[in-house]
C-alpha cells in the first residue's frame, strides 16, 4: 500500500500542474506547484 501512494503523490502533483498550464498559467508556476504539491503530499 505504501508504494501505491508513493506513486500516486507525484502523479497527483502534476496533475495540477498541468491544469494549471491549461488555464494559461506560465511554466514557472507549474513548476512551482508541482513542487509545493509534491512537498505536502510527503
Amino acid at each position: 500500500m505504501l508504494a501505491l501512494t508513493d506513486i500516486a503523490l507525484p502523479l497527483a502533483a502534476a496533475g495540477y500542474s498541468i491544469l494549471y498550464l491549461l488555464g494559461g498559467g506560465g511554466v514557472l508556476g507549474a513548476i512551482g506547484i508541482f513542487i509545493v504539491a509534491g512537498m505536502l503530499g510527503k
